[in-house]
């Protein structure tokens, strides 16, 4: 099959468009979204048995990696670190997400964030 240099250069143009288009968007347009879960089989990343205690700045432990990793695998927080220490980024992108669910911003996980990001 042979095609057309002007077909050719339309059809480059069009791909190239669709690649564009479906581009992942960078931080600052991802954070003017809503958080939406883009995978049902993300959560599965988060295994956790545990409970989900009130979380605050300066927390540690395995309900703080949980919320690191709920943040950073489901929601796409790319530069929270999964390390399960509350810090100033796990802060800001807590904050966010309620902003964008529109609870109290506060920083602090409650039990109303929690069901949030547990639907």
């Amino acid at each position: 099959m042979r095609i057309r240099s002007g077909s050719w250069r339309a059809a480059a143009a069009a791909l190239l468009a669709v690649a564009l288009a479906g581009a992942a968007p960078g931080v600052a347009a991802a954070q003017s979204q809503a958080p939406v879960a883009t995978a049902a089989g993300e959560w599965r990343l988060c295994l956790y048995l545990g409970g989900h205690p009130t979380l605050l700045k300066g927390s540690t432990g395995e309900a703080v990696r949980h919320l690191q990793c709920i943040l950073s695998e489901v929601y796409r927080y790319l530069n929270v670190s999964v390390n399960g220490v509350f810090d100033e980024v796990t802060e800001a992108s807590v904050k966010h997400v309620q902003q964008q669910f529109s609870l109290p911003v506060t920083g602090i996980v409650d039990a109303a964030t929690w069901q949030a990001l547990h639907p």
